[in-house]
């Protein structure tokens, strides 16, 4: 699941930064083994899924001015990964409630 669902943004971030966003979302470190993801999916279903995710976002989004400090591209980094969750989030919802609703703005 975690894998399957990328940023709409191109793969190189436009803000100073020449961070790869697909390096970020899905590290090699990722693709060893079973995907935690699809051990929370298996295991609690696509509700516990979006649970955790969900915290995921919250705990990338309140460490980022304060994790990396000195490091904007690793601050960069936990934004992407913050996004991503989001994005998970949003896939999930529309998949246990059926809705394909999308709002812009």
């Amino acid at each position: 699941m975690w894998n399957s669902i990328a940023p709409d943004s191109a793969d190189q971030l436009q803000v100073g930064f020449s961070m790869p966003t697909q390096e970020v979302a899905n590290p090699d470190h990722y693709n060893k083994g079973v995907a935690p993801y699809d051990v929370a999916r298996s295991m609690f279903g696509a509700s516990g899924l979006l649970k955790y995710v969900l915290v995921n976002a919250i705990k990338y989004t309140q460490r980022y001015p304060h994790k990396h400090k000195d490091n904007p591209e690793a601050q960069l980094a936990d934004l992407i990964k913050a996004r991503q969750s989001i994005e998970t989030a949003i896939e999930l919802h529309k998949e246990i409630f059926n809705s394909d609703l999308e709002r812009h703005g």
